[in-house]
This record gives C-alpha cells, structure tokens and sequence, in this order.
C-alpha cells in the first residue's frame, strides 16, 4: 500500500502537517502576497507610512484632491458674507421670501400659502430679486 504524501507547511519556524486543500490555499494566498509587492516595486509605489518623519505623519503629508483648498474655502466664505449683508439689506418682504425658500428650505407652494399669494406670483417675485442680488453682487465686485 503506498504512503499517503504529506503537506507541510511552516507557522512559525513549525512545520505543521495540513490537508491537500489547506496546503494549496496557503502557497496560492503566499504567492498572491508576493506578486502584490511585485507589483508595488514596479510601479514605484510608496505608502503613506514611508513618508512619516519626526515632525508630520504621512497621510497628512498628502493633499486632499476632494476637500477644498484654504483659498477656495475663503472665497467661498467671503461670498457668502456678502451675500447675508446684501440680502440683509433688501427690503423686508423682498429679505423674508428669500429666507424662506433658501435659508428655511420652505417650499414656494407653501410659501405662497402663507402669504396668500400665487404661487405663480411668488415665482415672479423670487425671480426678481434674485436678479436683483446678482445685480448687487456684480456691483460689490468680484475676486
């Protein structure tokens, strides 16, 4: 009767004996291992941890392409101040429809309701004194 072979594999500095299957799953996930670091050495790749030095981790080393940048974020709120002090400035039914439908999320319908005007109306309005605060903007200057 032939001797069954044996399938060995070491865990730490043991040789252990495993089944066929273990055996061949093991040297499959070991050379999987072993072309993924292939492949980063012959793309030059580099992982956030070398980059780490005494004064900053790597990971923060790296800019963030999807978060906006100091000078966007600036801008962003300087527009956004002169837009509060402009619409600040309107008068108040004009101020009050605006902070309804964009500050408050208010529905135009609803807001019309509350009004009691058309809805239709109230579509006119905004659309007026939304060219009106552009106008404004444009005049305030820009960037």
């Amino acid at each position: 009767m032939a001797d069954k072979e044996k399938y060995m594999i070491k865990v730490q500095g043991n040789l252990i004996e495993v089944s066929e299957d273990v055996y061949y799953a093991y040297f499959r996930m070991d050379r999987q291992e072993r072309w993924q670091e292939e492949k980063k050495q012959g793309h030059d790749v580099v992982s956030y941890d070398a980059l780490d030095n005494s004064e900053t981790v790597g990971a923060e080393a790296i800019q963030d392409m999807n978060s906006p940048g100091m000078e966007e974020l600036v801008i962003a709120n300087e527009l956004k101040e002169r837009l509060h002090n402009i619409v600040a400035a309107l008068p108040k039914p004009e101020r009050e429809l605006i902070q309804a439908i964009y500050f408050e999320d208010i529905p135009v319908s609803d807001y019309a309701k509350r009004v009691g005007l058309s809805h239709r109306g109230i579509n006119k309005q905004r659309k007026r004194i939304l060219s009106k605060l552009k106008m404004l903007l444009d005049i305030m200057g820009s960037f």
